[in-house]
């Protein structure tokens, strides 16, 4: 066939037949070789097989750690994805729409918490999350006091509210605890929005008195109705 056919086409198709896929592809290679000597290569399981990717850097401060996770372009991950990475849980928040890369870009979520609920269906629940509280107005007021020569107490009407991925078991008025032993801390359900982005739930909540959930007392064989009309009213 001679050196044209031979030699000359299949190099210039090792990237693929026009140009465009030869453009995308040499971006891919690209990517493997960026990972290859990265200082923020990681390895993570998805679906039962490891994978690598970068995590980089995006936004730390007192009260928000997200961060960049760089995949190969053929890993797809839904919203709402914990992966553990490291030592930390990590939240796939949405992936970056970028017109022409090597890369697919996810922003991730840290998760901070683990919250545990018992659902209406009787069954007991919990789920990883993020929290942000209301340190940032209590900062405010702070400052806004003392900036002036009398003291100025403003009531904080901020909420707080947790970010974790869609739990269909998880509705208004429900009651969940976060923390153990003393640091325990209760919380009540006062709104939540699983529309906005899909495969995560944003979860507005309420700090309340902790709930006895002790189990209510068994009717002993010969006691009467009357006897346990505090929990029953009194009916059989």
């Amino acid at each position: 066939m001679g050196y044209y056919h031979d030699v000359y086409l299949k190099r210039l198709n090792r990237y693929g037949i026009d140009f465009q896929s030869r453009l995308q592809r040499q971006r891919e290679e690209n990517f493997e070789l960026q990972l290859k000597k990265s200082v923020y290569l990681v390895t993570f399981d998805y679906d039962g097989e490891e994978q690598v990717g970068e995590l980089t850097r995006k936004s730390q401060d007192n009260s928000e750690t997200t961060q960049y996770l760089l995949t190969r372009i053929g890993l797809k991950m839904p919203n709402g994805t914990i992966l553990q990475i490291g030592e930390n849980n990590w939240m796939i928040y949405w992936l970056e729409q970028i017109q022409a890369s090597g890369y697919n870009r996810y922003i991730v979520l840290k998760m901070t918490h683990t919250i545990r609920w018992t659902a209406r269906d009787g069954n007991q629940y919990e789920s990883l999350a993020y929290m942000y509280g209301q340190e940032d107005n209590m900062l405010k007021d702070e400052i806004r006091s003392r900036s002036r020569m009398n003291t100025i107490y403003s009531e904080n009407l901020k909420s707080s509210f947790f970010v974790m991925p869609t739990h269909p078991k998880l509705r208004k008025d429900d009651y969940f605890e976060v923390g153990e032993g003393e640091l325990l801390e209760p919380y009540r359900v006062t709104g939540y929005d699983i529309q906005s982005t899909p495969g995560v739930e944003f979860v507005t909540v309420d700090p309340i008195y902790k709930y006895d959930l002790t189990p209510a007392p068994e009717k002993p064989e010969g006691d009467t109705s009357e006897d346990y009309y505090w929990l029953s009213g009194g009916s059989d």
